[in-house]
């Protein structure tokens, strides 16, 4: 029995469909066939392919065939690729070892402040009775160390997080190289071969498609925001690891599956009778008034990381090509890029644009005067017919790089709101009014202090503005205590836990206080932890 003629058919890749976790890729060939059947084999394609994805077709005098594929193997090739993952690897492993050194560090300076902490609870009362020391001595000691440990927690949290995301990235790293490398030393392919019944020799032409794995798409969004609207730069960032390159391809996007500035809103203010440890009463003194030192220091490095924003140089915006939506019955859009593209197996993200929207945008304002910062302003902005994919946004305003955020997937004409920064063209102010603390005696069995605070909000802007306002007065945990004779001066819209929010509408220029008050009662023979303001 006489072998079967094989005619070797080279390819090259003319279109890509990228899919959010995959490809479709189609190739096309052309050959000359005698009379009689034959096999057309197509070598050397991506050991990624899905192998029951191939479709084939072709044009020519005769008949197709069977369509088989075979896994093919050969020795090893040095591959760019993997040299270059590997170095990566090194690289990040270097850095780990270096961050978990800095976070032993910082755990061994916390143990020393802890055995300084006990060491100083024991002493102080000896020296104190002495007359070694003074009582200013325990306040300056309460300042420092809780500013120390306040210090350390957050080194220690700082490298505990760039530790988890550097071992993840060192893990995902290590699992790519793996892709590279197989146990067995070879580089395996794939090969398509065609049975062909020939009934008139002459030229073929065989187009192919199949599927890949090793490609993602990442949706990625530069937000241009102005008075009236803002404008959505769409960006797919390609990542090409099927061992193929993509070389003056035709591109096409699908959302089919193959699968920091924010507002800072204020936390209740508990109050409750004062119970001291047993341990150490001076550590549990020290300790209370915390988390509102630790919530005016946040406030001041969000306040920071602005001012470090804000001093990016400005990015100028270039028309671009954009690409033509499709969108089908079952609801998937796809882009077709115009132009060729050139997508190398690389492992990088190669940024491809998609669309431009003119989104209509409303601005909103927001102030918490529990915090440092200013008024923030954001905006909210409608979604036009378009579905927006999930991804990463970089948000510009007037130029400006302002922060960088996370957009949820968004439906058409859903609503989002984005954007925060200070507004500096609007200022508000928290002023305390009165303080009248109660003596011992006027009321029977019972201690108080009242307060009466106002709240001024000024609007410098041309345009007039809708403000939310929150501030928080005390909410008690405890039947001891009554917070008590809320007045405002306009009622707030919401209240809750002793959160109090208001919606302002401001007129250009315009100057607008709210005023309240309230009382604080609890009976004498307690202390209220932590202490009032």
């Amino acid at each position: 029995m006489s072998k079967t003629a094989e005619t070797i058919l080279k390819t090259a890749i003319e279109r890509v469909v990228v899919y959010l976790d995959g490809a479709r890729i189609f190739r096309s060939g052309k050959t000359e066939l005698k009379k009689g059947y034959q096999l057309v084999r197509v070598p050397g394609l991506t050991k990624k392919l899905i192998k029951d994805s191939v479709r084939v077709s072709g044009k020519g005098k005769g008949s197709l065939g069977a369509i088989d594929v075979e896994t093919k193997y050969q020795e090893e090739v040095s591959h760019e690729g993997l040299k270059k993952l590997i170095q990566e690897e090194k690289i990040l492993q270097k850095e780990l070892i270096a961050l978990q050194e800095k976070l032993e560090f910082a755990r061994h300076q916390n143990d020393k402040m802890l055995v300084l902490s006990e060491k100083f609870a024991i002493e102080f009362p000896q020296w104190l009775a002495s007359g070694e020391s003074q009582i200013d001595t325990l306040s300056e000691f309460l300042a420092f160390e809780t500013k120390s440990k306040e210090a350390n927690l957050k080194k220690r949290q700082k490298f505990e997080d760039a530790i988890e995301k550097l071992t993840l990235k060192i893990q995902t790293l290590q699992a790519e190289i793996n892709e590279f490398r197989n146990l067995s030393h070879v580089e395996q392919t794939t090969d398509i071969v065609i049975g062909v019944d020939v009934t008139q020799a002459g030229p073929f032409i065989f187009d192919f498609s199949y599927q890949a794995k090793g490609v993602s798409c990442e949706p990625s969004y530069d937000v241009y925001l102005k008075i009236e609207n803002a404008v959505l730069k769409g960006v797919a960032l390609v990542n090409n690891r099927t061992l193929e390159d993509w070389n003056k391809v035709a591109l096409t996007i699908s959302t089919a599956v193959f699968k920091p500035i924010r507002i800072i809103e204020p936390d209740p203010f508990y109050i409750d009778i004062y119970s001291p440890r047993p341990s150490s009463r001076m550590m549990s003194y020290a300790a209370a008034p915390a988390p509102m030192r630790k919530m005016k220091k946040a406030a001041k490095e969000d306040a920071m990381d602005y001012e470090r924003e804000e001093a990016l140089e400005e990015i100028a915006i270039m028309d671009e090509p954009t690409a033509q939506i499709k969108e089908s019955p079952s609801g998937v859009q796809s882009f077709e890029i115009s132009g060729k593209w050139s997508i190398p197996s690389d492992g990088n993200n190669h940024p491809v644009t998609l669309t431009t929207h003119e989104l209509k945008t409303v601005k909103e304002f927001y102030w918490s005067a529990t915090a440092s910062l200013g008024v923030i302003a954001l905006d909210k902005i409608t979604n036009g017919d378009a579905i927006i994919l999930a991804g990463n946004a970089k948000v510009y305003a007037d130029g400006e790089f302002i922060g960088e955020t996370f957009i949820d997937q968004i439906a058409p004409g859903e609503e989002f709101k984005l954007g925060a920064r200070e507004e500096l063209k609007m200022k508000a102010e928290k002023k305390l009014l009165k303080r009248v603390k109660e003596k011992a005696g006027l009321v029977k069995g019972k201690r108080s202090i009242s307060y009466n605070y106002e709240l001024k909000i000024n609007n410098y802007r041309k345009l007039a503005a809708a403000i939310t306002i929150k501030d928080v007065i005390p909410y008690s945990h405890s039947e001891r205590i009554k917070v008590k004779n809320f007045e405002p001066s306009l009622v707030p819209v919401k209240a809750n836990l002793g959160i109090q929010t208001w919606d302002l509408k401001l007129k250009p220029g315009e100057e607008f206080k709210v005023t309240y008050s309230y009382e604080v009662e609890w009976e004498k023979d307690y202390s209220i932890s932590p202490s009032l303001p």
